[in-house]
């Protein structure tokens, strides 16, 4: 497809945008680390909160939802939805984010070190610092852009598509680098808007297209058979359906964990806990609850439209050609552009600050100015990228990936979300909920399976129940490991607990000795509030469903519910 030159214009000037929003910034950025990573801890909950949606709506974001909704139908979408429940969401919101934000740190592999003592703790710290800030980050940068090769190809079919993401990474690599969080969050304000309006528009050209919601679910029909496709248009599975296993093990298990590094670095920038708590609030309501439905309404049609496809998430770019006119083409292009920057940003970002600050500043050269550091920073954000481009290129299915890193952390979770509540949890438990999410999901995976020859050998279990058994090993290895070893010092507990003020449920022993510390005796309304703000953003979510579906009362009566509780959630609120 040829480009006019409006289209050309509107992705230029958006890029160019880019790059005069990191100039602006990058004096303030480059004055220290803290500035470099955490934006001086002062975002506001509106930019923090905006800044999390763009950096989690990313170019691969739809073709991941069309490959779920290809596979399962909506009630695939709960591998996503099911994160409401936990650190990405009311969770985070009510119970993780002001503990993050009084912590003080720059990224979750320092907290180990705050939380834990000895040898152990460095070990786990630069362990975690290599592996999740370098690893499952390269991995996680490498499906999104590989997402801009599949967009390209339809798009742009004889365009170099090497040539076109070099370019734009090249933009996005030159704003990051120069003005670090601080140029992230202004251009992604920016970029939720673009992204939110080129979403909406191509939903709306989609509509138009399949002359409305009843000739979707006709053609449906006439894809999948009458039972199929009405359980492929349900919210929720049906008891005994083949996803109804996934589904519970989304809904009970799958949610544990703090939140995501991207989220944990908003809310240790916030200005204050409350702040952070909003901003986290703010994000899982508008990610969650609203961004998704233009994704799901516009994979549904492709669904329908290009029934023969092999690769079903190409469907969903093959409508952008087919239905934007010149200029609203540009406009959608501009906002998967900046969907992918906004999220390659923020990886190459913190993933940064995982090098410098939890491997170079803590193991390898100490003691060094923070000019010296921010430099490593800038240094630390190129190899980053590099490393996730040469990932990019042994990825298959967007789909799939997502698939394989829920596994590769299956019942870490667990773990890390105990923490912060029993004090007996030690460096030497979460080692082995590592060591042994990560060596079995690997043992079960198909892929290394068949690589190694095994394979044929053993049932071949579906995804649910790997799932399941490294849930349950994870969780009996770490416990037995954490019984039969030492716990953390006293002393270092102690001072865990004046810095984050935990609840003092489970603290027991550290409760009762020190028990002048600010802890914070707020459990059960915490409790409350993360089960009514749930059950909020799943009644506004649903609501938004049912109004794309027409069941108007349907729809005005979950969002007055989920006003009404966001009502009691604010007027409950205590500072």
């Amino acid at each position: 497809m040829n480009l006019k030159a409006l289209d050309w214009s509107i992705v230029i000037l958006y890029l160019l945008f880019s790059v005069c929003v990191g100039l602006y910034f990058s004096k303030r950025a480059l004055s220290s680390v803290n500035e470099y990573f955490v934006s001086g801890r002062i975002l506001p909950w509106w930019l923090a909160g905006m800044s999390m949606i763009a950096s989690a709506f990313a170019i691969d974001t739809p073709l991941g939802i069309t490959g779920l909704i290809a596979r399962n139908g909506i009630p695939g979408v709960w591998y996503a939805w099911s994160f409401v429940l936990g650190g990405a969401g009311a969770l985070g919101a009510f119970i993780f984010a002001p503990l993050l934000r009084r912590s003080q740190i720059i990224t979750t592999a320092e907290l180990i070190e705050l939380r834990y003592d000895g040898k152990p703790a460095a070990f786990l710290r630069g362990f975690k610092g290599v592996y999740f800030g370098i690893f499952a980050n390269a991995i996680t940068l490498g499906w999104i852009i590989k997402a801009v090769w599949t967009v390209a190809a339809v798009v742009m079919p004889d365009f170099n598509r090497d040539l076109l993401l070099a370019a734009i990474l090249a933009f996005t690599l030159f704003y990051t680098a120069m003005s670090g969080l601080w140029g992230i969050a202004a251009t992604d304000f920016f970029q939720f808007l673009i992204g939110s309006a080129g979403s909406l528009i191509l939903a709306w050209y989609a509509w138009h297209h399949i002359n409305g919601i009843e000739n979707l679910i006709a053609g449906f029909i006439q894809r999948y058979g009458e039972v199929d496709a009405v359980e492929r248009l349900s919210f929720f599975p049906s008891i005994g359906t083949p996803f109804f296993v996934t589904f519970i093990v989304f809904t009970t298990l799958k949610w544990w964990g703090n939140p995501p590094p991207a989220i944990t670095q908003r809310i240790i920038a916030s200005r204050d806990e409350k702040h952070a708590s909003f901003a986290t609030m703010l994000f899982a309501t508008v990610a969650f609850g609203f961004n998704y439905w233009p994704m799901i309404f516009v994979a549904m049609v492709s669904l329908v439209k290009y029934p023969d496809l092999k690769m079903a998430e190409a469907g969903y770019v093959m409508l952008i050609v087919k239905l934007l006119p010149s200029g609203f083409l540009g406009l959608m292009l501009a906002s998967l552009i900046a969907a992918f920057m906004s999220t390659v940003d923020t990886h190459i970002n913190y993933g940064a600050s995982y090098m410098v600050n939890d491997i170079y500043r803590r193991f390898l050269y100490k003691g060094a100015s923070e000019n010296h550091y921010v430099r490593a920073s800038q240094i630390s954000t190129v190899i980053m990228l590099v490393i996730a481009v040469i990932i990019a290129y042994n990825l298959e299915s967007v789909s799939d990936a997502w698939y394989y890193m829920s596994m590769i952390t299956a019942g870490y979770g667990i773990v890390i979300v105990i923490r912060w509540f029993w004090w007996r949890v030690n460096a030497w438990a979460e080692i082995a909920a590592l060591a042994t999410s990560g060596v079995t999901s690997t043992l079960l995976s198909p892929k290394f399976g068949k690589i190694i020859g095994y394979w044929d050998h053993i049932p071949h279990l579906d995804w649910q129940y790997r799932f399941l058994i490294v849930v349950s090993l994870c969780s009996i290895a770490w416990i037995v490991v954490c019984f039969s070893t030492k716990p953390t010092s006293e002393e270092h507990l102690k001072k865990f607990c004046e810095k984050v003020k935990p609840f003092p449920t489970f603290w027991g022993p550290i409760y009762r000795k020190y028990p002048n510390i600010q802890w914070n005796p707020n459990f059960n309304r915490s409790c409350a509030h993360w089960a009514l703000g749930a059950a909020t953003i799943f009644s506004f979510c649903f609501g938004m469903g049912s109004l794309m579906f027409l069941r108007i009362g349907e729809a005005v009566g979950l969002t007055m519910a989920a006003v009404i509780m966001a009502i009691v959630i604010f007027k409950t609120w205590k500072k």
